[in-house]
Parts: C-alpha cells; structure tokens; sequence
C-alpha cells in the first residue's frame, strides 16, 4: 500500500511541475499503478518460503565421495550374488568376506555396511541375470572402479578357500562383459591365483612376450590402476589400489632387470 501512495504522490508532483492539471493526474495514476507492482513484488517476496529460489548448495566432498562408494557396493553386492549361487546357496564364510571387504579393504563405516548388508539381501532375493548385472556395473562405474571389483570377486570367491570351476567360469565370464581386456584379466588372476610365471603373470603376459610388449603392458596397467584412478572411493581404495600399483611396477622392473634392460 505504501508504494502505491508515494508512487501516486511523485506522479503528481511531476505533472503539477509540468504545470498541467491533466499531466499530474495522468503521471499520479500511472505512479500509483506501479507502486501497486512494487507493493506486489514485495508481498510476494515476503511470503515466499526462505532460500526459494536459491540454488541448491554444492554437495561435499564427502558426500560425492559415500555417494560413489554406495554404487560401487551395490554392484559388487550384484555380482558377488551371482558368483555364490551359481554353485548352491552362499557359505557363511562368504557373506562374511563380504562385510570384512568393504570394512577392511574400502573403510566403510556402520552406516554405509548397514547399506552394503541390505544391498546384498536384495541382491541374493532376485532372480540371477548375470548379463543384466555386468551391462549395469558397465555403465555405472569406471574403468579403475570395475578392476577393483573384478579382483575383489576372485578375492571373495576364495573367501571359502578354493575358487570351483563353476565361480571361475562365471567370474571369467562377468570379467569379459565389464569390459576388461584379456592382458588386464591375466594380470588379476597372477595376483590372485598365480600361473608359475609370476613377473610377466602380474602384467598379464607370458615370459616370451617382447620388450615393447612389456613396456606397453606396463605403461596401460600402471594408467588404470594408478590409485589417483579409485580416490573418490575413499582411503580404502587408494591404499588397496597402491598395493596393486606396486605389485605392477615391482614386477615390471624385475621383468627389465632380468633383461638387462
């Protein structure tokens, strides 16, 4: 109301400056009209709930970071489930390998194994669809996000203490639909089974493969499995993926020094 008075007032007081009784009524109509806008805006504004039109604020770090890892949990969660029932229901021992993997390995905290507990119930109540699992993880996750899964499933495959053919062929299988390449898988298998060659075996090569071979091995490996790769995942990972940057970089140069190279 109170803009719509003084908008009235200056219309007028302009038009009487005009000398023109007609101009100050016009001019104090017109004042009084966008007054009454400015009144309205003003409500308005008042009664709006507070902060609604503000951008919503960025999200963390850390919450990008539980965001990321909760995905990553509910793949591996999948394929973990499909790996244990393709040979009869899960043992004990394995579901426990589960919980000690994210808790030892990845750090999660209660809240995110409470997720991870749920998320493999889920996983082991629906029908297996291997193919349907693998395109899934395919499209949620990371090259470096789906070797670290593709080596946590063998390590949790041997959570019982032997890996059955039939876990193998399906591990070996779900490896191929995530997009692993042959060299990357022959490299996880070295490092958790071992194949009697184990310096050319933790870069997926044999012993007679050629030093440019070896270089391109190494160069390709040590990209994807860099730890920087896995960081949004958490402490965890980075030191998970360290071990195995290592294990690749200390294979690599006892390959060469046995060359002379």
């Amino acid at each position: 109301m109170f803009g719509k008075v003084l908008g009235a007032i200056i219309g007028a007081i302009i038009g009487l400056g005009l000398s023109s009784g007609y101009a100050a009524i016009v001019l104090a109509a017109v004042g009084a009209y966008l007054g009454h806008r400015f009144d309205l805006a003003q409500d308005a504004a008042a009664q709006a709930p507070e902060g609604g039109d503000a951008l919503p604020e960025p999200r963390s770090k850390r919450e990008v970071e539980r965001e990321a890892r909760a995905l990553f949990a509910r793949h591996l969660c999948t394929l973990f489930a499909e790996v244990a029932k393709v040979d009869g229901a899960p043992v004990r021992e394995e579901i426990r390998a589960v919980r000690d993997f994210f808790e030892r390995e990845l750090r999660f905290d209660e809240e995110e194994l409470e997720t991870v507990r749920v998320d493999l119930k889920q996983a082991f109540g629906r029908p297996g669809d291997l193919e349907a699992a693998t395109l899934e993880c395919r499209a949620g996750l990371r090259p470096s996000e789906r070797l670290l899964l593709a080596s946590a499933l063998y390590e949790l495959g041997l959570a019982d203490g032997v890996l059955k053919r039939p876990e193998r062929d399906l591990i070996r299988k779900a490896v191929g639909e995530l997009g692993i390449s042959e060299e990357e898988h022959r490299s996880i298998l070295a490092a958790h089974l071992g194949d009697g060659q184990p310096r050319f075996a933790v870069l997926g090569l044999s012993a007679d493969a050629t030093d440019e071979e070896l270089k391109s091995a190494f160069r390709r490996l040590a990209a994807t499995h860099h730890p920087d790769k896995v960081a949004h995942l958490g402490p965890g990972a980075v030191e998970r993926a360290s071990r195995r940057f290592r294990e690749i970089k200390e294979a690599y140069d006892e390959a060469r020094r046995i060359r002379g190279g």
